[in-house]
């Protein structure tokens, strides 16, 4: 998605600045093969895009018009984009206004912000009113979804620094002044960064600034910040993921690492997030990509990516998994429903709905339902290079098939 946020910047823009932390140094430097030019600024710690987008706004000419895209966004009509973009380059430069961009919504989703804008005659655009971040409850229809893109001029956005976190602009200008310097990479020190804190440009500037303005977005736009959106990806391209892999010029997307799937789903038994139960929830609704019958049940596969597979299991009462282990993956299972135990190792332990169990490859581990008469189901998240049931080495099996 980062590959693909790059192919977006057109000709004649000038070389982008990139920010992003230290610990995807290596999987950046994959991508630049396709910027001729380019800067580079890594965090070494965690910083929120208020201070990130300053850092990027002070390598620039207090003049310039900034063009903000992150870079976990699907865009799919990118001529319409680039009408937008210019619409708002154009409305920024003569108002010296902060434009945000927002999609009209077809359907209410909580984990999204919304923006509560009515249309100016003689601006000739929306004026923002006020912004809603992640409502709980269906918010009214002249709401719009926030696309987190904004289009600025830098001294605008550095005036707005200055007068709402002035300490945020001393710590970033500062930070500016000892980084380490190699070719088009910038390395902030640590030491520096300490007190920036993790405050999004919305919170911090865009919630509370005046003159904010946006446009309706024209184009097909999505988030794809949680596991819910990529759902609504496969179903949005004929309820396939690889028809979605095609759709982005055949590029498979790196959606989620082995790092992000063990921060994202935790350990044994935490609760997952609601973000991922959200995702969870609506597995059974999506359209198989394979089903497999087996002696304790079936899975179907669901989402395949990657270095990651996803799988509904559906264990039937008073059956069991064989006991096995894998060489190549590790795998993290939510529980949907029903109750049961799972055993690794040499201990077992009981599990019920919403409840993570981490299974790290090469643990032994056996599934079984108590119940008898309702089901264990199970979403199964694979993480690892090789992702195949020949990856599956039986121990003990009451089907025989150890």
């Amino acid at each position: 998605m980062f590959h693909n946020t790059l192919l977006r910047l057109k000709g004649d823009y000038m070389p982008p600045i990139i920010t992003t932390n230290i610990q995807y140094e290596s999987l950046l430097m994959q991508e630049l093969h396709a910027l001729q030019e380019c800067k580079v600024v890594f965090e070494p710690v965690k910083i929120g895009t208020a201070a990130a987008i300053l850092i990027a706004v002070l390598l620039c000419d207090r003049n310039e018009t900034i063009l903000v895209l992150p870079s976990d966004h699907f865009i799919g009509d990118l001529n319409s984009f680039y009408v937008s973009i210019e619409k708002a380059s154009k409305l920024a430069s003569e108002t010296d206004s902060i434009v945000t961009f927002g999609v009209k919504p077809h359907e209410f989703n909580s984990e999204y912000g919304y923006i509560n804008a009515v249309y100016g005659q003689k601006e000739k655009c929306h004026i923002v009113k006020d912004f809603t971040e992640k409502p709980e409850r269906k918010v009214s229809n002249d709401h719009y979804w926030n696309s987190g893109i904004f289009v600025f001029r830098a001294k605008r956005y550095i005036d707005e620094i200055k007068k709402i976190a002035p300490t945020l602009y001393n710590l970033c200008c500062e930070s500016m002044k000892h980084f380490v310097s190699r070719e088009r990479f910038l390395y902030l020190e640590q030491q520096n960064c300490a007190g920036m804190g993790d405050t999004s440009i919305d919170h911090l500037v865009i919630e509370k600034a005046e003159n904010i303005v946006m446009i309706e977005a024209n184009f097909d736009w999505m988030d794809v910040g949680t596991w819910g959106s990529v759902l609504e990806l496969s179903k949005r391209f004929n309820k396939n993921f690889e028809s979605f892999q095609a759709v982005i010029k055949g590029r498979e997307p790196v959606l989620m690492t082995e790092n992000d799937a063990k921060n994202l789903l935790g350990r044994v038994y935490k609760r997952p997030s609601k973000s991922l139960m959200l995702f969870i929830n609506k597995v059974k609704e999506v359209k198989p990509i394979r089903k497999e019958v087996k002696p304790w049940g079936f899975y179907s596969v669901v989402l395949m990516g990657k270095d990651f597979l996803i799988k509904y299991l559906f264990i039937n009462p008073l059956s069991c998994t064989s006991k096995q282990f894998h060489h190549y993956r590790d795998e993290y299972h939510i529980i949907l429903s029903g109750v049961g135990c799972v055993s690794l190792d040499d201990k077992t332990y009981a599990i019920t709905k919403n409840h993570v169990v981490e299974i790290p490859r090469k643990v032994f581990h056996k599934i079984e339902n108590k119940s008898t008469r309702f089901p264990l189901e199970i979403v199964e998240f694979q993480v690892g290079k090789f992702l195949s049931d020949n990856d599956i080495v039986r121990l003990d099996d009451i089907y025989g098939r150890s």
